[in-house]
């Protein structure tokens, strides 16, 4: 209830209201002011009473008037201090804490009793509540998939807009007929589609932050749901498959528009299987690790964002093959085996290409 008064660069609390016993704030009889400092007592009475002196307007007083103030506090909050050997301590220990769950998600293990040929396929950015995904697709190819023995799924981010946790964009309701609600019954009915063994969150589904209910809606769920890049482990009887899964990787080139993730192989891990998204175009390229002898796969999957009226505005070239990719791994090859792993852009021939595989003995 003080005045703060700045001076040469400190704040002092000058101003300070005086209270009795009661919790009245005390003001001067001569100027009404609530400004008022104690100056020792009065002597010459018999009950000695507190003077007061008025800073204002120089009054003395031992009986100062009374503003009634109907409440009490009684109890003050205060920040509970901590010692620095107390806080280094908690330090030392919430550092143990990440670095174990970084080494532990260092790879996503996930173990497939499978001794056939497996399928993955991969989907592009949904977008699913934007005008212009691309429903039809999405509804066929995820139907092609939960028919397809030996067919499992990923996801590399924005399963929807999103617009709504970006203040900035947040206007951007308006040029698409779903809402937040709604928005959000379709994430969640993609999501329960089919069953996801990860799903990498895109910068689209990160603006939910910490409150992201698509955390929520996969909790109940055996997928992984991971904010913008997954190392997977497919462990199988005789292959252990690492797949590399970034909403995107840094990195472009005109030549390429898989250089990003080409970059990242070359540069950084070594795995069968890098994928990405978020740039809405297609591309491929293999790359043998000279080390390894393994054939590294790039691949950079498009989006089911079929008509994009930002796209349009900046007169974006449409680079985009398909709306999303389908990965047959042979395991009766040895990794190092050129055809090992076979790229598809279309869902249903990729799945007759599986059919085919784990028909033959």
């Amino acid at each position: 209830m003080g005045t703060i008064h700045h001076s040469g660069g400190n704040y002092t609390n000058l101003k300070q209201e005086q209270l009795d016993d009661d919790g009245n704030i005390l003001q001067c009889p001569k100027c009404a002011s609530t400004y008022l400092i104690k100056r020792g007592i009065d002597k010459d009475t018999i009950s000695q009473p507190q003077r007061y002196q008025c800073r204002d307007c120089g009054h003395k007083t031992c009986n100062p008037k009374k503003i009634k103030v109907n409440y009490k506090v009684e109890n003050e909050f205060s920040e509970e201090e901590i010692s620095t050997e107390d806080l280094i301590k908690l330090r030392l220990d919430s550092f143990e804490r990440k670095e174990k769950r970084e080494k532990n998600e260092e790879f996503l293990n996930i173990k497939i009793k499978d001794t056939k040929p497996i399928g993955l396929y991969v989907m592009g950015d949904p977008h699913i509540d934007d005008d212009g995904c691309d429903m039809p697709s999405v509804i066929k190819h995820l139907d092609i998939v939960n028919k397809t023995d030996g067919m499992y799924s990923c996801n590399v981010g924005d399963l929807q807009n999103n617009w709504a946790r970006r203040t900035k964009l947040a206007g951007l309701w308006a040029e698409q007929s779903t809402n937040s609600q709604q928005a959000w019954q379709l994430t969640e009915w993609l999501i329960k589609a089919t069953d996801w063994i990860f799903i990498v969150a895109g910068n689209h589904d990160v603006w939910s932050g910490d409150g992201d209910p698509v955390k929520w809606i996969c909790k109940n769920l055996i997928t992984t749901y991971q904010p913008h890049n997954i190392r997977v482990k497919l462990n199988l009887p005789k292959h252990k498959i690492k797949v590399n899964c970034s909403h995107n990787f840094r990195g472009n080139s005109i030549y390429n528009t898989a250089h990003g993730i080409v970059r990242h192989a070359i540069f950084n891990s070594r795995d069968h299987l890098l994928l990405a998204g978020h740039r809405h175009i297609s591309g491929y390229m293999p790359v043998k690790d000279a080390n390894s002898n393994i054939v590294m796969h790039c691949v950079q999957v498009g989006s089911y964002k079929k008509y994009d009226d930002y796209a349009k505005m900046l007169n974006m070239p449409n680079k985009m093959m398909s709306p999303c990719a389908v990965a047959v791994f042979n395991t009766r090859l040895p990794d190092t085996h050129p055809d090992f792993i076979k790229i598809f852009w279309e869902v249903q021939e990729g799945a007759e290409y599986l059919k085919f595989l784990r028909k033959l003995k």
